[in-house]
C-alpha cells in the first residue's frame, strides 16, 4: 500500500523539478514559497523522493518520520564503512 506521504515527496519533487527545468537558477527556497510550505519540508520530501527511486521498499515505512530515519542511518552505515 502506498502511504500519503510518499505521495506526497513524489508530487513536491516533481513539481520542483517542472520549475527547475523553467529556470535553471530555481531552488527549494523558491519552491517551498511556491507551495506555500517550509523549506525543511520540501527539502525532506526532495530527499525522500530522490531515495524512493532506488529503494522502493521505503513505502513501507507508516510515515515519513521513519523513512527519513532509515535515510540517516542507511547514510552514517554507507560513511563508516569507508
Amino acid at each position: 500500500m502506498i502511504k500519503h506521504w510518499s505521495i506526497r515527496a513524489k508530487e513536491t519533487n516533481k513539481i520542483h523539478k517542472m520549475l527547475l527545468a523553467a529556470d535553471n537558477e530555481w531552488t527549494i527556497r523558491k519552491t517551498a514559497a511556491r507551495l506555500d510550505r517550509s523549506y525543511g519540508s520540501v527539502a525532506e520530501d526532495i530527499l525522500l523522493a530522490s531515495w524512493l527511486e532506488t529503494h522502493p521498499r521505503l513505502e513501507r515505512f507508516e510515515n515519513a518520520y521513519e523513512a527519513l530515519r532509515w535515510i540517516r542511518d542507511t547514510k552514517y552505515s554507507i560513511r563508516t564503512r569507508l
